[in-house]
């Protein structure tokens, strides 16, 4: 299900020409990725783990960009995450709602903490602004941007970014390392990278995962295993991660965002219900296959 094809799919949906003002890929992309994010927040069928290690006395720490929902879970139902010492002695340590942690009060390190929470990282990475040190033509929409210095360290798929010199603006869809990301490129002169190209992009807000009380021992190795948020696709030739089997699925979607655009969300309302039923259908395919819960979904919309 590559970009092209979903656009496609997008606007046989909603039948309009080719000729239409009512649909910019802009905008459909974006409809995509909103489907996407829901389909796999739904299903759980994206997956990633974070290690982290252990500062002495310090409670947070900040959580990857792409991070969508926490994953494991007791049978009690509490998430969990493993936490493992210097002699790789391995522990189990339940999740707490953070008001809790902050009622308690326990703030005297420990060996093990106790408890983990997840809290909003109130502090915002350092806007990057960069110019361009090679030039690449986009390929399918699809452009990469290389830099002298290293600056992207902060940058996750899915962050905004602004090519002031020809009035662009985009997303990015794939770092590389932290010389090189790809972006996509709407609204300007050519939509592309040149030579000496000033670009602007602000990080994303991220999660802190927060401990209680905190570590008081350094280097021990804390794995968060977490529903991965996936890559966005805003060109011909990207792909997101599912069975060809639900490109339509995604589309229809899309199209029941542009329906609440065009004040018809009752026009639309077929559409979500059937993302809702292969949602569920791919939801119990994992379940099977992996031996997780059979919690039901819950839909944002009804």
């Amino acid at each position: 299900m590559d970009g092209k094809n979903l656009l496609m799919r997008t606007r046989q949906l909603l039948n309009e020409p080719s000729t239409s003002q009512f649909l910019d890929d802009r905008t459909t992309y974006d409809n995509l990725y909103a489907a996407a994010l829901e389909f796999t927040r739904l299903s759980k069928c994206l997956r990633a783990t974070q290690e982290i290690t252990t500062v002495a006395s310090q409670a947070g720490y900040t959580i990857n960009g792409d991070f969508l929902s926490l994953y494991l879970r007791t049978a009690a139902n509490d998430f969990y995450i493993k936490y493992e010492d210097a002699d790789e002695n391995e522990y189990f340590i339940d999740y707490k709602p953070y008001q809790d942690i902050i009622w308690d009060n326990d703030t005297t390190a420990i060996s093990i903490p106790n408890y983990f929470t997840l809290t909003t990282d109130t502090t915002l990475d350092s806007q990057i602004s960069v110019a361009a040190s090679a030039a690449s033509d986009d390929v399918g929409g699809k452009s990469t941007l290389t830099v002298a210095a290293a600056a992207f360290g902060d940058v996750t798929p899915g962050d905004i970014v602004h090519n002031t010199t020809d009035g662009s603006d985009g997303v990015v869809v794939k770092y590389t390392s932290t010389t090189s990301i790809d972006i996509c490129l709407f609204g300007g002169t050519d939509n592309e990278v040149d030579i000496a190209d000033a670009f602007i992009i602000q990080p994303r807000g991220r999660l802190s995962l927060q401990f209680d009380p905190p570590p008081s021992t350094e280097s021990h190795t804390a794995t968060l295993y977490y529903i991965q948020k996936p890559a966005p696709v805003y060109s011909d030739y990207q792909i997101y991660p599912f069975a060809f089997d639900y490109t339509d699925t995604l589309a229809m979607y899309a199209a029941w965002l542009y329906k609440f655009r065009d004040r018809e969300p009752d026009f639309g309302h077929t559409w979500y219900q059937h993302f809702m039923a292969q949602v569920t259908e791919h939801k119990g395919l994992f379940d099977g296959a992996f031996g997780r819960d059979k919690s039901n979904i819950r839909p944002r919309f009804m």
